[in-house]
């Protein structure tokens, strides 16, 4: 009895401990330390971190649309980006479709179109969801550009498009450059599992698996493409986060766990964490060092911030996520 006790009380004082110590910076003198045998592709040169375009330059043109890729890739001498973020759906018909929140009913004329809200890609076909307009409510310094369009006067690289086009479209026009990608699987509960099918089957017939890295809050389709595509590479879990992040702040040996993942997808900065981020800092060289010595590449987002990019980048990230890709490169690459 005294034993379990004495667990309890154990566990009890090592979870306060990692509470209490999670909004500290780094101790005084603490230093970058580089894994010279680092063999994970995403882990980069110290001070050299890529730019990912945050649902492909969110602040630039309407989010996971045709047009935010195109802006990219024909402005990226000034863009800097290496990276392409972007969140997928499945929808009824077996399309995936780039979508990051849950229903269409904040970034187009869904309830309009449908007549009801919360509008979701599987309850639809492809087809039918090509009446959207996706730039409804985007706007830039106060002004909608694109609300109203509607029928034939919606541009098709504002409708709602499906992932191969967008991955064709990059690789036939990245004038030789190789992007990566992060690609986040949004559909809940099964219909996570067919999106991860689908993904895969379309990243293998273009030979895109060793430049995309995966993520999902969801644990079913994290489990899912464990059990079933090894050769997918994703990112933690958030289980997975808050294990890393204890492991770390214990000293403790990351090796007893058995990692999937190959790479951390942090959230950092007051603009993703507004309550949050004085109790929690995640951008230390503690966390990235740690990472580093288990081969773990350590990505940030959504920093559109350039004081917290200049601290990412000297503390060691590897990928910062961006809806600014143009300041954010111009903050870290042309200062």
């Amino acid at each position: 009895m005294i034993s379990n006790v004495t667990k309890i009380i154990s566990a009890i004082m090592s979870f306060v401990f990692v509470i209490v110590t999670m909004a500290n910076g780094d101790k005084p003198g603490t230093e970058v330390v580089i894994n010279e045998d680092a063999t994970n592709p995403y882990i980069m040169e110290y001070g050299n971190p890529q730019i990912s375009a945050h649902r492909s330059g969110a602040n630039l043109a309407p989010e996971n649309t045709l047009m935010a890729f195109e802006y990219v890739i024909e402005n990226n001498d000034i863009l800097g980006v290496d990276i392409f973020e972007f969140d997928v759906q499945i929808t009824r018909d077996g399309e995936l479709v780039l979508l990051h929140n849950l229903t269409y009913d904040d970034t187009s004329n869904a309830k309009e179109a449908f007549g009801h809200s919360n509008v979701t890609p599987y309850t639809y076909t492809l087809e039918q969801l090509q009446c959207l307009n996706l730039g409804e409510n985007f706007k830039i310094d106060g002004e909608y550009l694109y609300r109203g369009l509607r029928g034939e006067d919606i541009p098709d690289n504002l409708r709602v498009v499906n992932c191969e086009t967008i991955l064709d479209y990059i690789e036939n026009n990245s004038n030789e450059k190789e992007f990566q990608y992060i690609i986040e699987i949004k559909s809940p509960a099964f219909w996570g599992k067919k999106a991860a099918d689908k993904l895969y089957q379309i990243l293998e017939q273009r030979d895109l698996l060793s430049r995309t890295i995966i993520g999902s809050f969801l644990p079913t389709a994290s489990k899912h493409i464990d059990e079933n595509y090894p050769d997918m590479m994703r990112s933690a879990s958030i289980k997975e986060v808050f294990q890393f992040y204890f492991y770390c702040r214990m000293n403790k040996d990351l090796d007893e766990l058995d990692i999937k993942y190959v790479a951390l997808q942090l959230p950092y900065g007051a603009n993703v964490m507004p309550w949050r981020i004085e109790i929690i800092n995640l951008g230390t060289k503690e966390v990235i060092n740690y990472a580093h010595k288990y081969n773990i590449a350590v990505q940030y987002w959504t920093c559109n911030d350039a004081e917290n990019a200049i601290y990412l980048t000297e503390n060691g990230a590897d990928a910062i996520m961006t809806d600014k890709p143009d300041m954010i490169y111009e903050t870290i690459y042309n200062p």
